[in-house]
């Protein structure tokens, strides 16, 4: 079953894009060359009478077979089992957007086979070939309504349904014309007589800049595909999706030679002298083959397309990242001497394309000029790659199977403690443990901004196979759970990105970068919640109380709240646990009675200044203003300044907040 759904989609896709491509063969390139000729009247009957693809019969009854077996197969995909019911045929058919657009895409196909039953002649009125390319476009387009493209949601899903319909259409007028142009110089060379080359001459001749146009918008529409669903380097090297993708682009690359070769060298010009009309039979000929070949490529690509279709998208998929480096450019901003060389390689990637394409235009130096080129663009290649590569592993962009949530950061903290981590680290991280002066070499800061730098599969990788033979850190696969092994990386997460916010004040921050853990939380009303629920909606402000001064802070809030609730905040106060009993009543709809220890214990990490040199051990005063996307923006710890004690202090940061445009995309349920 798994191995059927690819083929039909293949069968079907190909059958679909030739229906399309025949119509538009007919409407901008033979009717139009025909038409240049003199007294080709018979001789485009002759062609039309011919043609086995001129009538698109077996393209109808192709299509029809394919798109019942589609639909069985997504039936049995949905329902779970091989022979799904009638009903539920029914409800797929009525009840989805897959069921929807196959019913749209049948009604056209009804139609067109209506419109095709005419038998087709010279003198046919020009609006049948134009109504049948607009009714095979829009049943060739409505392919992308129901694949991977619709899986979005407002202008994002417009965006993406149109460029893929407008991808598919180009492959279409391209590919789906090459069979029938192919039939076409076949025919033109077998007759040898001027009249058919002069045909031949003005067909390749429209259907070359045809064809470019839409090479143009393939490549356009392409890469915005691709960017929707791979999105980088690691889903495009690490998934299947994005496999399947490069073997396409490998076959697209020799598709695109040949047909450079064929408009730049190949393409029949004039046939005024009996000698010229030998040259350009001649021509022809091998123009005849590379297009059969490049028909041939075009299938190939279809096919990895159909696999492509119901394969899931690079994006949404862990990538397993093949090699033993990648890439990072964030060593860019840290180190002038790699900026340097990245700059030297552009330079010489410059270099390089300059005498590519002067190759072009230099016959007598072409081979030298390409030879030239092509060195250039490997070293300047190298160059970028050598300065930009680190090392990496399997699991270096695995995606996080435990949400950055204040739980996990909790229990990696424990875990951080209890698996020994702290003896070689140190309590707060910076490779200053019991243990540490024995090691070599020595176990590093865990709170440096390098911690952040890496990639949370990094980290996952390290903590469950150890760094390096030469390291004394350890895998802990055996005795940690994978789920506990997570826990750490969220904890690490947080220790390190508590170091960097230590920057932060009661001014808000102008980067959002600083992501707020999740948490669970239950108040006084007895109101249960989490911080995401916040998204997108409200600015929240964090209050997280220490005991000496939680009297007079409720009071001043009790006094400022509904100024903060007019102006969008939500307050949530966690008092320390020791105080919990004498607070509660004081202001039920705030207080968080459920969820304090694992809130206090997460947000503390990023209640450090810059005169605490040691972890945080007892709950501080400390207050967070978190904007609607789910970063913490500005900070107060009362121990150090007044700033928020009156609560206009605090109102004119939330305003800022309130007018800003979002900097940022709300983060994920996971850290990467």
């Amino acid at each position: 079953m798994s191995e059927l759904a690819p083929l039909v989609r293949f069968v079907h896709l190909t059958a679909a894009i030739v229906l399309a491509g025949g119509f538009g063969f007919r409407l901008f390139v033979a009717r139009p060359a025909f038409a240049s000729a003199k007294d080709s009247s018979a001789a485009l009957e002759h062609f039309i009478q011919r043609s086995p693809l001129w009538n698109f019969r077996w393209c109808i009854a192709v299509l029809s077979v394919t798109m019942l077996l589609g639909l069985w197969l997504q039936a049995a995909n949905v329902s779970g089992s091989s022979l799904p019911t009638i009903s539920a045929l029914f409800l797929l058919v009525t009840e989805t957007q897959f069921g929807r657009v196959w019913l749209i895409r049948m009604a056209l196909l009804i139609v067109i086979a209506v419109l095709i039953k005419r038998k087709p002649t010279a003198n046919e009125p020009a609006y049948l070939p134009a109504l049948g390319f607009t009714l095979s476009g829009c049943q060739l387009a409505g392919l992308a309504f129901a694949g991977h493209a619709a899986a979005a949601d407002g202008a994002e899903f417009v965006l993406q349904v149109c460029a893929d319909a407008v991808h598919l259409l180009a492959s279409g007028v391209w590919l789906g014309g090459l069979f029938p142009l192919a039939f076409l110089l076949r025919e033109c060379n077998h007759n040898g007589d001027t009249l058919s080359l002069a045909v031949a001459r003005e067909a390749t001749r429209r259907f070359s800049n045809l064809a470019l146009a839409s090479v143009i918008v393939l490549i356009c529409t392409g890469l915005y595909n691709a960017w929707n669903l791979v999105g980088g380097f690691a889903p495009l090297f690490g998934t299947t999706y994005g496999k399947l993708l490069l073997v396409k682009l490998g076959l697209l690359l020799p598709l695109l030679v040949i047909g450079a070769i064929n408009l730049l060298w190949l393409k029949p010009t004039s046939v005024a002298t009996k000698d010229r009309a030998i040259e350009t039979g001649a021509a022809l000929r091998s123009l005849s083959r590379n297009v059969i070949i490049e028909a041939l490529l075009g299938l190939a690509i279809l096919l990895i397309v159909g696999h492509m279709g119901v394969t899931p998208p690079a994006r949404h998929v862990p990538p397993d990242w093949p090699w033993s480096f990648r890439w990072d450019w964030t060593v860019l901003e840290k180190a002038p001497r790699v900026f340097a060389e990245v700059q030297r390689g552009a330079i010489w990637f410059t270099i390089g394309a300059i005498a590519l394409i002067g190759g072009i235009f230099q016959r007598r130096k072409r081979f030298i000029a390409t030879l030239i080129g092509i060195g250039a663009l490997a070293y300047a290649i190298d160059l970028v790659h050598q300065a930009v590569m680190i090392d990496a592993y399997p699991d270096t962009y695995k995606r996080p199977a435990v949400a950055y949530h204040a739980i996990s950061v909790t229990n990696g903290a424990a875990l951080y403690q209890d698996s020994g981590c702290a003896a070689c680290h140190g309590p707060g991280g910076h490779g200053d443990g019991p243990v540490a002066a024995d090691l070599y070499p020595p176990p590093p800061d865990l709170t440096g901004r390098h911690a952040n730098a890496h990639t949370a599969g990094d980290l996952y990788w390290w903590l469950s196979y150890g760094v390096k033979p030469a390291s004394a850190m350890p895998g802990f696969s055996q005795s940690l759970s994978d789920e506990e092994r997570w826990d750490l990386v969220n904890y690490l997460r947080a220790l390190a990105s508590g170091e960097r916010a230590r920057n932060l004040a009661t001014i808000i921050d102008q980067d959002a970068w600083l992501v707020a853990p999740d948490f669970n939380y239950t108040n006084g009303a007895g109101e249960s919640r989490t911080l995401k629920d916040h998204r997108g909606d409200k600015i929240v402000l964090l209050v997280l109380l220490n005991i000496e001064d939680t009297e007079k802070r409720l009071q001043q809030l009790a006094i400022g709240l509904p100024r903060l609730k007019a102006a969008g905040v939500e307050v949530i106060v966690v008092p320390h646990l020791i105080d919990y009993l004498y607070v509660a009543n004081k202001l039920p709809g705030l207080i968080v009675n459920e969820g304090i220890r694992e809130i206090t214990e997460t947000y503390k990490l990023f209640a450090r200044s810059f005169s605490d040199e040691t972890l945080i051990t007892t709950t501080p005063h400390v207050e967070f203003l978190i904007d609607k996307q789910g970063y913490i923006r500005a900070r107060w710890l009362p121990a150090e300044n007044e700033a928020w004690n009156e609560i206009a202090g605090l109102l004119s940061q939330v305003e800022l907040l309130r007018k800003e445009k979002p900097r940022a995309a709300a983060p994920d349920d996971h850290v990467h």
